[in-house]
């Protein structure tokens, strides 16, 4: 088993699937050439997606401005985890940040927590950056790692010892690094 593709833990699982709405992933593997997709490509696509994991009601209307929210939203994100060689992130991402709102929870007995202030796309958004939150506050963030192959940029969970993955798959993008890296040095 590859220990730098496992699965991510609870507090970082939102955050690792809505990073891998963009595939970016444009080699062959097992014989198979991939393409890469956006899976919010469109208002519906982002609705079905937010949906499928209850993070906004069935009859929710889904309008191109909220997918350009929710696309920077991941840009920015993905930005944060890349160093410098994410091409999706390059060109995307408001640099003042996407504004959401949020507001304070606060029951008997219970610590005071936050929460998106709202059950449509900006609610939806808002767990996403609270789970990006909670990924940073218990040391998940740092386990989130983005594939290092210029062909692939998966974000993938670096269940490692050291902590220092490199790609998502050493039997993959690993080998083909490798590989490349040999033949240069060969030349």
């Amino acid at each position: 088993m590859d220990v730098t593709s496992s699965t991510p833990p609870p507090e970082a699982a939102l955050l690792h699937s809505f990073l891998n709405t963009l595939d970016l992933r444009t080699f062959t593997r097992y014989g198979i050439p991939l393409h890469g997709d956006d899976l919010l490509s469109t208002p519906r696509a982002l609705a079905a997606w937010l949906y499928a994991r209850e993070l906004l009601p069935a009859d929710s209307r889904v309008s191109g401005q909220d997918l350009a929210r929710a696309r920077d939203l991941r840009a920015q994100l993905r930005a944060a985890l890349s160093r410098g060689e994410d091409p999706e992130a390059a060109d995307g991402g408001s640099p003042q940040g996407i504004r959401l709102s949020f507001r304070l929870s606060a029951a008997p007995g219970e610590p005071p927590r936050l929460v998106p202030a709202g059950a449509d796309v900006d609610g939806a958004l808002g767990h996403i950056a609270l789970s990006a939150a909670r990924a940073v506050t218990s040391g998940a963030w740092g386990r989130l790692k983005m594939c290092e192959a210029p062909d692939c940029h998966w974000v993938f969970y670096d269940k490692s010892r050291p902590g220092r993955g490199r790609w998502c798959s050493a039997e993959l993008c690993g080998n083909r690094m490798k590989t490349r890296a040999y033949r240069r040095r060969q030349r």
